[in-house]
């Protein structure tokens, strides 16, 4: 995927937490091909998840223990094989890989939010990724998916504020898709943005 390429998906963020909505609402208001649902991210209707986790593909709390109990213990199995092999043991945060498991799983896109679960208030980590999740779907090969589930990411558990989460999440569709350009050019102007998106926005048009 080059710099001029952008890649359309339609996104269906899903939480149940008012906090995270309002956050979202703001910095999503008016942009395309997003839809904010207050519902359970199992429930919706979508080609594939986001599933944030750990480097490690250890599916034992939250909603990847949930993925583990919806959809078999050969999830697991399965990813945490493709560590070992494609990523030396650990899927580092940055990186991501498609799964799609047989029935009754649905494809998702697991891409780690911590090494192993902590607080990530203070990180770049939700929009490593969430930048990670969308130019690994972006370069996919295999059967289009194209309308992606997205939860709340390191708000709880994580400990980051909902609005500077909902920010890094827009950055890292916007760079993760082509929409933005993820560089600079000059270190002082990435100094810059990396303090802002560890900032919690005035709102959306601020950035």
């Amino acid at each position: 995927m080059t710099a001029e390429t952008k890649i359309s998906f339609q996104l269906v963020l899903c939480d149940v937490n008012q906090d995270v909505l309002s956050a979202w609402t703001d910095q999503f208001l008016g942009t395309p091909g997003v839809e904010i649902v207050n519902q359970d991210i199992l429930d919706v209707e979508a080609d594939a998840l986001l599933l944030p986790g750990n480097s490690f593909g250890f599916l034992e709390s939250g909603l990847e223990l949930r993925v583990w109990e919806t959809m078999g213990a050969a999830v697991q199995d399965s990813l945490r094989k493709r560590a070992r092999e494609e990523f030396g043991g650990e899927i580092l945060i940055g990186q991501a890989v498609i799964e799609r498991p047989a029935s009754p799983g649905r494809p998702f896109v697991y891409a780690p939010l911590w090494r192993t679960p902590q607080d990530i208030g203070a990180t770049l980590n939700v929009y490593l990724s969430a930048r990670a999740a969308f130019r690994a779907l972006a370069s996919d090969s295999g059967p289009p998916l194209r309308r992606i589930a997205i939860p709340g990411m390191g708000v709880d558990p994580g400990g980051m504020d909902p609005r500077i989460s909902a920010r890094q999440l827009r950055y890292g569709y916007q760079v993760g898709t082509g929409r933005r350009g993820g560089g600079a050019k000059n270190l002082t102007r990435l100094i810059r943005r990396e303090k802002k998106l560890k900032s919690a926005p005035r709102s959306a048009s601020a950035d």
